[in-house]
């Protein structure tokens, strides 16, 4: 098997672009944004982001509703009576929400 010589490898730290060597330690140079600027797409993935996490909630919150119920008169369970109306809007409600957030998400433009 054929040794590879030492100056095939590539020092870690000497090939990474956007770094410069300052007293042995290697600096970043890159720009980094201040969290107060933000841009109009990053406005937008925030907001996105915040529908998908409050549309999460909200069909986790209609779930926990509609578990709740059913088990609170075992026997309607047994019968598999319908539920009375409210979690199971809920939860349809919030699953239809998030699935907008990722409408969006996925019409967004790049």
């Amino acid at each position: 098997m054929a040794k590879s010589h030492p100056t095939d490898y590539i020092d870690l730290d000497a090939g990474r672009e956007g770094y410069i060597q300052s007293q042995s330690k290697f600096v970043p140079v890159v720009a980094i944004p201040k969290p107060g600027k933000l841009t109009p797409e990053q406005r937008t993935l925030r907001s996105i982001r915040w529908e998908e996490r409050l549309a999460s909630l909200v069909a986790a919150g209609g779930t926990i509703w509609a578990v709740y119920v059913a088990t609170q008169d075992y026997g309607n369970l047994w019968r598999l009576q319908i539920a009375p109306p409210g979690p199971i809007e809920v939860c349809a409600l919030g699953i239809l929400a998030w699935l907008h957030a990722k409408y969006r998400r996925s019409t967004r433009l790049r």
